[in-house]
């Protein structure tokens, strides 16, 4: 893929610096899962290049509130001055940590979306292979179909390599096992690859896997549900049960006592601040944990 004018300016300024990096080395596998279309020593060269202009606009920044306050105060407190000083490094860490975690998470990601349409998109492709289509075939018509996600990209890349660079289905399966980030779909185009090379019969064997899948998807489904139960009891208890028992001892103890004015700073406290957050992490911990479908 051509390269834009910010990647070509990066590679042009640290692309040797970017080269001679242990961290440039690692990065190709979570690149290449995360079908980002970039080279390491690229990507490298482009996060010290970012790092370097988040710094310089940092310290020109800090530099510049470091005049303006000295201008307007007398004096400033050793910490006001060490976090001017400190935060174009920090700053510049954090974007260079970004640029290095970004991969793995885009990969993970990729991993969990394919995961999450495998077992629909291999009943698509038993359904397909019943039918007498052919392998090539199968994964033209999935890189077209919309409803299969990340699944649907999966298949055009192998599609491609069919048709664009003239690979047979077992080298294009073999590159798609080195390039797919999720574990379950390299598993299962290796025994497609097994299957073929050794004369086993494809159409059986989409037909088992599809069934595989969706008998392994439907125990997760259950699983969930009974999270989902236990989740249940354990929200009536610390949003509605628990904060009701609350609400009525902090009046009972402004009654009690002469505080009257910190109880119901207490109160403000507990149902402005202390519930919303209570009902937030629960709305995130059942999203993260809510397998998707």
């Amino acid at each position: 893929m051509a390269l834009n004018k910010y990647q070509k300016l990066g590679y042009k300024w640290f692309g040797k610096i970017a080269q001679s990096l242990d961290t440039t080395k690692k990065l190709g596998e979570s690149l290449k899962t995360a079908n980002m279309h970039v080279t390491e020593d690229v990507y490298m060269a482009c996060a010290i290049l970012t790092s370097l202009l988040v710094f310089i606009s940092m310290f020109s920044f800090s530099l510049t509130l470091f005049i303006v306050l000295s201008l307007i105060k007398t004096s400033l407190s050793i910490g006001l001055i060490i976090l001017l000083f400190l935060s174009p490094f920090v700053l510049a860490g954090i974007s260079y940590a970004y640029y290095i975690m970004k991969p793995r998470f885009v990969s993970n990601n990729r991993a969990r979306k394919i995961d999450m349409h495998l077992p629909y998109a291999l009943n698509f492709i038993a359904a397909m292979s019943s039918a007498g289509v052919t392998p090539t075939q199968i994964f033209e018509s999935l890189s077209r179909q919309d409803i299969y996600g990340e699944m649907k990209n999966e298949a055009l890349l192998i599609y491609k390599d069919i048709t664009l660079l003239g690979k047979d289905i077992i080298s294009a399966m073999k590159d798609a096992m080195e390039r797919t980030p999720s574990k379950t779909f390299k598993d299962f185009l290796q025994g497609a690859v097994v299957t073929v090379t050794s004369g086993g019969s494809l159409k059986s064997y989409f037909s088992t896997k599809a069934e595989q899948f969706m008998r392994e998807n439907k125990q997760i489904q259950r699983k969930f549900n009974e999270t989902l139960a236990t989740m249940a009891e354990c929200y009536v208890v610390a949003a509605v049960a628990g904060p009701l028992v609350i609400l009525i001892i902090i009046p009972l103890m402004a009654f009690m006592s002469s505080g009257g004015g910190q109880t119901m700073l207490m109160m403000y406290f507990f149902v402005f601040l202390v519930l919303p957050i209570i009902h937030m992490g629960f709305i995130m911990i059942i999203k993260s944990m809510t397998p998707e479908v």
